[in-house]
């Protein structure tokens, strides 16, 4: 047999992918439909530092294994009426955990699953094997199946998915998981069954395409949906049915609790939906353009032949749409700031361009940047880091730069050696909240969006750039 040889898919460098679908994932995927197929229910948890870093080689910590979430207790794990007391301390529930971890071995091993009643949520499960979670990146997976051994005995598979591999994405996907997703506990879903809130969307773009095939008006819809609107456009959007939505929500910063969550729910969510819906229209309508070239429907025969010869059209379809998903919401991103910027009355410069440097945004003049005052600053926007942050300390000039993100899965030594080049990340509140997973909430060179429009602008730099007629 010869050697397997990765696929190589170019993907925009705001993929969170590699860009390479390698053997370890494909693995990986097979063991995950395993799980689904044999399971009847998946838990799945974003795991925390402290979930991860009891297993490292210099263990952090006191945990011996992972925390169980609230919403694994009861519809997934034993409930506390469940499970049996320590005798000699009876506010200490106890329960064993049959579990399999595929991915290490095929071995049902045996943990205890232990909740510390008097520190009210409290439990974990010990000891899981040490491998599955020791080399994982910030804010990865672990995703439990809920099963039966061939004896009818409950017990878990268990999978750890990495949250720079292509396989995270998938999983985001399948089960439609929102940037603000921790854990949850879902029921195991069968071959090509889709996330509820596309079912209905895609039904009735079903039947807008059959009838338009039995109208012959299927070039005429095809040419309605050419084209996905412009980022600008899809941005305005989002903005306005945001607003909709709730008559507390307002793009003023400083009437906001929690600005950085604003702009997540806006960009990961209302605006991707948005773009989605746009999306499935328009590639929906490039493979029926080259399925149906007469317009006519084809046999049999000519869909195997079309679909054939026509391969790389229709893998350039999907890559395509791979790329410009990623672009779209960094896109997406920068316009939403630029409306709180706007709204808030901040006086700002967006694109300046000086060289080879363009900042997304420059406080509060161009001319301060330009004369390297250190009254000015810079905010550039990246909705994920990785290693383009290195870009931004170029931009800086002789003023403070701040870099605003969403991107959760940032190492402590990478936002570490930020601080070393002068890099002030902004992340939404959600990041430095009780219970997050971001292990870098506590660096000192990170603060949230609120406190970067309150204290950073409206305290420290108006009563400055106000002296000098620049902000009123």
């Amino acid at each position: 047999m010869p050697a397997f040889t990765p696929i190589q898919f170019e993907l925009s460098e705001e993929s969170p992918e590699d860009g390479v679908l390698t053997e370890d994932d494909l693995r990986q995927l097979k063991l995950l439909d395993r799980l689904y197929e044999v399971s009847d229910k998946v838990a799945i948890k974003k795991l925390s530092k402290n979930d991860r870093a009891w297993a490292w080689h210099v263990q952090e910590g006191h945990q011996a294994g992972f925390y169980v979430p609230l919403e694994f207790r009861g519809p997934f794990f034993p409930a506390d009426s469940e499970m049996a007391r320590r005798e000699d301390k009876p506010h200490i529930y106890m329960e064993e955990i049959r579990a399999k971890w595929p991915a290490i071995s095929g071995e049902i091993l045996t943990h205890l699953y232990r909740r510390f009643t008097n520190k009210g949520t409290e439990g974990h499960l010990t000891v899981p094997p040490k491998k599955a979670f020791s080399d994982l990146s910030p804010a990865s997976f672990l995703v439990m199946g809920r099963t039966r051994d061939e004896n009818g005995q409950l017990y878990f598979e268990c999978l750890t998915v990495d949250s720079n591999s292509t396989v995270y994405s998938l999983i985001e996907a399948r089960f439609d998981l929102q940037h603000t997703f921790l854990a949850g506990v879902f029921e195991a879903p069968k071959p090509d069954t889709l996330p509820q809130s596309l079912v209905d969307e895609l039904d009735q773009l079903i039947a807008e395409f059959i009838a338009a095939i039995h109208a012959k008006t299927l070039s005429q819809l095809i040419a309605r949906y050419r084209q996905i609107p412009n980022s600008s456009l899809i941005a305005k959007q989002a903005q306005e049915e945001w607003l909709a939505k709730d008559s507390a929500n307002s793009f003023d910063p400083f009437s906001q609790k929690t600005p950085g969550n604003s702009l997540m729910e806006l960009t990961t969510e209302v605006e991707f939906t948005i773009y989605r819906r746009h999306e499935l229209r328009y590639r929906a309508s490039q493979v029926l353009e080259i399925l149906f070239r007469d317009g006519i429907a084809p046999s049999t025969q000519q869909i195997v032949t079309r679909v054939v010869r026509h391969f790389i059209p229709l893998y350039e379809v999907m890559r395509d749409a791979s790329q410009q998903r990623r672009t779209r919401v960094g896109a997406g991103f920068e316009a939403h700031i630029k409306r709180m910027l706007d709204e808030g009355q901040i006086p700002y410069e967006e694109q300046l361009v000086v060289g080879t440097r363009r900042p997304d945004f420059v406080l509060p003049v161009g001319r301060m940047y330009l004369d390297n005052s250190p009254d000015a600053l810079v905010l550039a926007a990246k909705t994920t880091l990785r290693e383009r942050w290195k870009q931004v300390p170029m931009e800086g000039r002789s003023c403070s730069i701040f870099l605003a993100t969403m991107d959760e899965k940032v190492t402590r030594s990478a936002v570490r050696e930020m601080n070393g080049k002068s890099v002030l990340l902004v992340v939404p509140e959600a990041f430095k909240a009780q219970g997050t997973v971001v292990e870098y909430a506590k660096e000192p060179n990170v603060l949230t969006f609120s406190e970067f429009f309150t204290e950073e602008l409206m305290q420290r730099r108006k009563p400055i750039w106000g002296a000098m007629g620049i902000w009123s």
